[in-house]
């Protein structure tokens, strides 16, 4: 490859992102491209419980086959995958008893300062 050879064409640029560097200054626009990721909708899995329900025992039946069958490698690489969509599941719900605590406790808040 040639290093020494000028470059006749204009690079295409990126309409997301500049090609300067912004030294962590923020101008106001928000790039929100990561915010609904998370993790967990990363390889098309839903933030749905039925969805995730649905899953955990599919792979729980694929377990069982497998086991069945006289694969006892496959039928612990598909438990682990229900007790990893299992373990999504119970983040899902941590964070919904967080949620409804904290509107609780809000609410609790404003009808103390209404009727103050």
């Amino acid at each position: 490859m040639r290093n020494d050879k000028i470059r006749r064409f204009r690079p295409r640029t990126n309409r997301y992102r500049s090609r300067r560097p912004n030294n962590g200054i923020n101008n106001g626009s928000v790039h929100q491209v990561n915010i609904q990721r998370n993790g967990f909708l990363r390889n098309n899995v839903s933030r749905n419980p039925h969805n995730l329900e649905k899953i955990i025992e599919k792979y729980k039946n694929l377990a069982k086959e497998a086991l069945s069958s006289g694969d006892k490698i496959l039928h612990e690489n598909y438990l682990q995958h229900s007790d990893h969509f299992s373990r999504i599941l119970s983040e899902i719900g941590s964070e919904k008893a967080k949620i409804n605590s904290e509107k609780d406790t809000k609410s609790i808040k404003e009808t103390n300062i209404v009727s103050e």
